[in-house]
């Protein structure tokens, strides 16, 4: 039986941030604050968020959204268990992803189902821990985009085709290796918040989505050849040959065991 107030703190392994999942009952906090960002979500329950004066009521579905530094107080709701899910953003963490420190939020809770659903469905997926640097990176990328939409400014770098040319040649030279969006938003020329988007918009795929392709036409090729199965998972860049066979079937819509057999 789950406690009735629990919190579980997850670091990834490639991204500085840090994640915690909560679970309160009859739960208060007095005024503090943090020293990043803090974006979350509320699983259930509901709490009030006490700001500058201001109170504010969270509930099921809504994003939290505070700025770093800014000193809040919270409790929960009536008897029902509180349940959400924070990212902790660093400042300088979110300025290697849009180029900008100042980035502040324009309210502390925001209702967008869509968002606040992706965002829930990205905090599992890191507290599983089985991404890649540039998986992690994409993630987090994501996170930064739908955290500060109303705060990024709109793609308008003239530089954004040719960067996004770049970086599409960076991937086919290096698709078999462990970069992240570090190394392909310095080879673009432009900030890895921009180059995600943008690569995005011009090719339908993301970056890493793009790479995952390269990797699996190369496997089919290898495979059909004869390598074995596991050579052709570390020759590629796949954490091990489970990791390899569970995206070729994604991709391919059989194993490469079966493929090879065909």
């Amino acid at each position: 039986m789950e406690h009735p107030s629990s919190a579980s703190f997850t670091r990834p392994k490639h991204v500085d941030i840090e994640l915690v999942s909560v679970a309160y009952r009859n739960r208060s906090f007095p005024v503090h604050m943090h020293d990043q960002y803090v974006v979350g979500v509320v699983e259930s329950g509901g709490e009030t968020l006490t700001i500058d004066g201001a109170s504010y009521v969270v509930g099921e579905g809504d994003m939290i959204t505070i700025d770093a530094g800014t000193a809040h107080a919270n409790a929960t709701l009536g008897d029902a268990t509180l349940r959400y899910r924070v990212f902790y953003i660093r400042a300088d963490v979110a300025r290697s992803y849009v180029g900008r420190s100042d980035l502040r939020f324009p309210a502390p809770v925001r209702c967008d189902p869509v968002c606040a659903q992706r965002l829930l469905e990205l905090h599992r997926w890191f507290e599983a821990g089985t991404g890649d640097r540039l998986e992690e990176d994409t993630a987090l990328a994501e996170i930064v985009g739908i955290a500060f939409a109303a705060a990024v400014e709109p793609d308008r770098d003239d530089r954004l085709p040719e960067a996004v040319r770049r970086a599409k040649g960076y991937i086919d030279a290096r698709y078999d290796e462990n970069f992240g969006l570090d190394e392909l938003a310095d080879a673009a020329g432009v900030t890895k918040y921009n180059l995600a988007r943008s690569f995005t918009r011009a090719h339908g795929l993301s970056p890493l989505a793009y790479r995952t392709q390269r990797r699996i036409h190369a496997a089919k090729e290898m495979v059909l050849a004869g390598a074995p199965l596991a050579d052709v998972a570390s020759d590629l860049g796949f954490a091990d040959q489970s990791h390899l066979t569970r995206q070729f079937q994604s991709m391919v819509g059989i194993s490469p065991a079966r493929y090879r057999e065909q």
